[in-house]
Parts: C-alpha cells; sequence; structure tokens
C-alpha cells in the first residue's frame, strides 16, 4: 500500500483544520481576529521568501503570544530559524525545546516536536509527546492521527486502528484517515473490515488516488483480481506515478506473474 507521507498529512491537517474553524466561528469579534492573524502570517511567509528570516520570525513569535495553539505560527518559525545540515532533525528539536522553555503552555510547539520525532523515528519519543498532547487536547483528531502514523511504524496494527478509530469518530470527513484506518485493518488480515472503511474515503474524496489505489492492494489480497486490475488501472490513469510503484509493492504480489497485471503495470 502506499502511505501519505507526514508531511501531507500536515498539509491535509492544517487545511482542514482551518476550514473547519471558519465554519464554526460566528462573532465578528472571532472573524476579525482571525482575519488579522492570517493577514500576519502571510505578510511573514513574504519576510521569509524574501530572505529575512529575523523579521518573519518575530511575527510569529508574536502570534504564538496572541494565539498559543496556532501551528501555522508555530511551523513558520521553525522554517525561518532552521539551518539545514546532516542532523536536521536535532537542529530542530533543539530548537522547539528552547521555544517551549519560553512558552512551556504552547501545545502547538510540542506537537512540532513529537511530529518531528515521528518523522524520524524516534517512535518512542514521539508516543510520549502524543499522549501528553492527547491528555491536554482529548477531541483534537489530529493528535490521534499523528498517534496510528507512529504506531504503524512500529507495527502495532491493532494499536494504530484505534487510534484511526478515535480519529475518524472526532472528524468523519477525513478522508485520508479512513485510508489509514484501512490499511491497519488490512495489515491485521481484517480485509472486508478494510474495505468498508476505505470505500468510505473514497466515497468522501473520489478524485485522489491513494485510496482507489489502496482498495486495489486489498482487493489484490483478497484474491479478487477482477476488482484489483480495475481500480488500480482507474489508480494510473490519475497518477502514472502508481504504475511503477505497484510492480514494486508487495500487496500485488500474487498477480507480478499475471499477463493482465504485467500489461497494466508496463
Amino acid at each position: 500500500m502506499k502511505n501519505l507521507s507526514y508531511l501531507l498529512i500536515l498539509f491535509l491537517a492544517i487545511q482542514i483544520s482551518q476550514n473547519t474553524e471558519a465554519q464554526i466561528s460566528n462573532s465578528q469579534e472571532e472573524l476579525a481576529v482571525k482575519d488579522t492573524v492570517k493577514a500576519h502570517l502571510q505578510k511573514a511567509q513574504v519576510l521569509l521568501k524574501q530572505g529575512n528570516a529575523e523579521g518573519a520570525s518575530k511575527i510569529y513569535v508574536n502570534i504564538m503570544e496572541s494565539e498559543p495553539d496556532n501551528r501555522e505560527a508555530v511551523q513558520g518559525w521553525l522554517m525561518a530559524n532552521m539551518k539545514r545540515s546532516p542532523t536536521g532533525e536535532e537542529d530542530a528539536i533543539k530548537l522547539l525545546d528552547e521555544l517551549n522553555k519560553k512558552y512551556p503552555e504552547n501545545m502547538a510547539i510540542l506537537f512540532f516536536r513529537a511530529f518531528i520525532e515521528g518523522e524520524y523515528g524516534h517512535n518512542k519519543e514521539a508516543l510520549e509527546d502524543i499522549e501528553k498532547l492527547i491528555k491536554v487536547q482529548p477531541d483534537d483528531a489530529l493528535n490521534y492521527i499523528m498517534k496510528g502514523q507512529v504506531l504503524n511504524a512500529m507495527e502495532q496494527y491493532n494499536e494504530a486502528f484505534q487510534a484511526f478509530d478515535r480519529a475518524t469518530s472526532l472528524d468523519p470527513s477525513r478522508w485520508d484517515v479512513w485510508g489509514m484506518k484501512a490499511s491497519s485493518l488490512a495489515k491485521m488480515g481484517k480485509l472486508d473490515e478494510a474495505i468498508i472503511s476505505i470505500n468510505k474515503g473514497v466515497e468522501l474524496a473520489p478524485n485522489e488516488p491513494v485510496n482507489i489505489y489502496n482498495r486495489a492492494c486489498i482487493y489484490s489480497l483478497k484474491g479478487d483480481k477482477a476488482n484489483a486490475l480495475a481500480d488500480l488501472q482507474k489508480a494510473i490513469s490519475m497518477n502514472p506515478f502508481f504504475k511503477e510503484n505497484a510492480r514494486k509493492d508487495e500487496d500485488f504480489k500474487s498477480l507480478y506473474d499475471d499477463e493482465d497485471f504485467k500489461k497494466l503495470t508496463q
């Protein structure tokens, strides 16, 4: 199966979080504050592109002080202060730890530390930080998504499924998480349940090829060649990248010598 990267998950999470906040914000005062913060974030992004990292960093800090849990502000601050090096994750974690000393109640700082720890395989540390996040923010779906990703990487698929299941109960609109949940179910051999879950993801985002490709993988594991090839063909038509990926994907191992599969992936 094709897993979504942590970076893509982060991008989707921030975008969906912004959309949700916009939908539930009712008062004119709240809207005005959000518009102001948005304008400041945009200004910081412009400064960063112009090479003025110091100016951008100051704006991000101001936002952190006015909105302690604003994830975009912490993400931008980190980008403004990071230095490229072979040990980039260590540099990033050190920066976040220093920032945390100044803003110990800022959960966005802890969130990004957990994110970076998970991205670079520091799974034990990531889980510890994610549990701290969940304790403070028990209704934030993104915390459970990160937890599921880390547990999947540790091959603790049942626990990963539970985390993703909690995330979909909190935010059932996340097409990507229905796919993640399906992946965990498939790893546990619960292929029929995996199909049900991934169908929900496809229903929510019919033009996203990742879930269609992963559904092809599950059908292949079930021995359902017809549906596997139908979905694979559709995914490839949406993104030719999946042609090469399928040739190496062990989920299609039973079809490696199949002429129809070969023709489709050549």
